[in-house]
């Protein structure tokens, strides 16, 4: 430190506290100073200067000039020169930043150096006074955020280019100043095309009108989020959001995101809600519409077992109830699978029999203008599978072949046909249409319809796929997707389609040929078995409850009714010895069907119990202890064998 208690006013003493402070501040700074004489190429320098040049300091602070020219990295070297030159030839000062080579121990050095002439009376230059200061912590920090700026705009750049959704960056009035990829592949163009432009190249004018691109708010820093319909370079339409806001720089920034499938699916999935809301309601409405078909079923099988006092129309009209009511309970049983799917009954039946009466009923109930030939003879075609299924598959290819009609206007000519053809598979070698080897009906539903775009064509079988308009009596795209569903899960099969746009379509099922012949059905009214034992019927259909009580005490049972659970359990509790068999509805008020075999079971452990219920997809290991289950509705012939079954086991 210096002696601030010393005497410094001599002269001699104040010189020297001065040149100390100047040594002191040229540290703290890096700070160094020179002179050249140009007539002597004599270099004076400073302590600071010496030591930013790597030399240790002479006595008399004599730089060695041909030392130091050498110093300065070569290609630094003719800008130095230069500037030196233009300094002694012109005066000019100069101001430079180049790098040395520390002459100790050869370190980099960034200096900054700053030098001007002395000249005599004459303008001849004499002394050349400058100085050199070290700045490589701030270099290499200059450079180093240079670094990391760079960094981070790559890093932007990046992120902006893969990123998901379009971002678009503009002036103020929203002239694009810059795009990502995104945003070329989901406009159409390319980004030359769109640098320049605005987003009025992308929004039709009554877009615009509908949903304005709100620059003021956006100006005022807040993020405007609108949904539009954009329009692509092909001139095709996307449904998009665009957030827009301005960025701290005063860039316009939108990221525009297409959200037409995640709206599509937003429609399926309501779409979806419905339809698990029909399965749900066909559930709770199965019950009651079963126990109407029950009730009706069971008069009509009841009028045909007495035939005898029947002449044959009125046999016919019966049996015509019979059929119409078998095709509501399996109506039924079809929208309860949409909550409980269950693999459906399968039998051998001839498919003329099912198309007949689909054709028979489009040809009632459809265009007469619309000619529709049935072409399949009876008793060629035997299918395994499940006619009533069947049925609904074919009635509506038929129904969306007089659509299809319609849409283009029917006029004379116009038909719709089925026909059939065996089909032979063998490995798959050589099959337009891979099926397992075997023996197979090819049915073909063909229409001279409007037809199919390839697009269309393609989605034809998607689930909620349709080309209809949606809402009431339009579609709700569940068709063909339910035709897909009967013919290849249900009965293993394939359906295709073949069809061009004016062209009309033809829809190829390939179905399983059975390998046994249908039982044949007698055409005389069964008998009916009956029996003496007690039964105790529970049932909260006042129909079928008196429909039951009475046919089953015909036949020399004997029949205790009970109107719901608790009556059911009352029954029970006083008569538990008498009863032989007990035939339980499921669904009862009071006291529900499970409750109340629970606790039969309880009184008399391996009491004979049927389940009745209108739910088709229960099975026997719903009730545990029970013997048989019956589903609604059911002739009374199965009612009959099912308890004289169920009496003749073993306790």
């Amino acid at each position: 430190m210096v002696d601030m208690t010393r005497d410094d006013r001599s002269p001699g003493g104040a010189l020297a506290v001065s040149e100390a402070r100047l040594r002191r501040a040229q540290r703290v700074a890096h700070l160094g100073s020179w002179e050249l004489d140009l007539g002597t190429s004599v270099m004076w320098a400073s302590d600071e200067a010496f030591r930013i040049y790597g030399l240790a300091p002479t006595p008399d602070n004599l730089l060695p000039f041909d030392l130091v020219k050498g110093i300065p990295f070569a290609e630094d070297r003719p800008v130095l020169d230069h500037a030196l030159r233009e300094l002694v030839e012109r005066g000019t000062p100069y101001e430079l930043r180049f790098r040395i080579r520390r002459h100790g121990d050869g370190a980099v050095r960034y200096v900054h150096s700053f030098a001007e002439a002395t000249r005599e009376a004459n303008g001849r230059p004499t002394l050349v006074t400058g100085t050199i200061q070290d700045v490589t912590e701030y270099e290499e920090a200059t450079q180093a955020l240079q670094d990391a700026l760079r960094a981070n705009e790559e890093r932007a750049l990046l992120i902006l280019e893969q990123a998901a959704d379009a971002i678009f960056l503009g002036a103020p009035d929203g002239t694009f100043t810059g795009v990502n990829q995104r945003a070329c592949e989901l406009t159409g163009y390319a980004r030359e095309e769109l640098l320049g432009r605005g987003f009025e190249l992308l929004f039709a004018p009554d877009v615009l009108a509908a949903a304005p691109l709100r620059y003021d708010l956006i100006a005022r820093c807040e993020t405007v989020v609108n949904e539009r319909l954009l329009t692509r370079s092909d001139g095709s339409r996307v449904l998009v959001e665009m957030r827009a806001k301005q960025l701290s720089d005063g860039t316009l920034q939108a990221i525009v995101r297409d959200i037409s499938e995640r709206r599509q699916l937003e429609e399926q999935l309501q779409l979806r809600q419905r339809m698990d809301s029909i399965g749900t309601l066909a559930g709770g409405i199965a019950h009651d519409f079963n126990n109407i078909l029950a009730a009706i079923v069971g008069y009509a099988d009841a009028l045909r077992i007495s035939g005898d006092r029947l002449d044959e129309r009125q046999l016919r009209s019966v049996e015509n109830i019979l059929r119409s009511s078998q095709r509501a309970a399996d109506l039924v049983r079809g929208l309860q699978m949409l909550t409980h799917p269950g693999p459906p009954e399968s039998e051998s039946f001839d498919l003329h029999r099912v198309a007949a009466e689909v054709f028979e009923v489009l040809t009632e109930t459809t265009d007469r203008i619309i000619e529709k030939r049935m072409l399949i003879p009876p008793g060629m075609f035997l299918v395994r599978g499940n006619a009533s299924s069947l049925y609904h598959a074919l009635m509506n290819l038929g129904v969306n072949a007089v659509q299809a009609i319609e849409q283009k206007g029917a006029v004379a000519g116009d038909r719709v046909t089925i026909e059939a053809r065996e089909h032979v598979a063998g490995d798959g070698d050589g099959d337009e249409h891979p099926l397992p080897a075997g023996r197979w009906v090819h049915v073909l539903v063909a229409d001279t319809g409007v037809g199919m775009s390839p697009r269309v064509r393609k989605q034809a079988f998607d689930p909620l796929f349709t080309t209809k308009e949606k809402g009431e009596r339009k579609g709700q795209g569940l068709g063909l997707a339910m035709v897909y569903n009967i013919v290849v899960r249900q009965h293993h099969g394939l359906i295709d389609v073949d069809s061009a746009e004016g062209a009309g379509s033809t829809f190829h099922l390939y179905l399983p040929l059975a390998a046994e012949r249908p039982e044949r059905r007698e055409a005389s009214a069964p008998a009916l078995v009956g029996g003496t034992e007690t039964i105790l019927v529970v049932d909260d259909e006042p129909q079928i409850l008196a429909l039951t009580h009475e046919i089953l005490a015909q036949a020399g049972y004997t029949v205790l009714a009970a109107a719901d659970g608790q009556e059911g359990l009352e029954f029970f509790r006083e008569r538990a010895g008498e009863i032989d068999l007990v035939l339980l509805d499921r669904t009862l008020p009071k006291l529900h069907g499970e409750e109340l075999l629970r606790r039969m079971l309880a009184l008399r452990p391996g009491i004979r119990v049927i389940i009745s219920s209108g739910d088709a997809s229960i099975d026997l290991a719903s009730f545990p202890g029970a013997r048989r289950v019956l589903h609604k509705p059911y002739p009374l012939t199965l009612l009959f064998a099912t308890i004289r079954e169920v009496l003749d086991e073993p306790a």
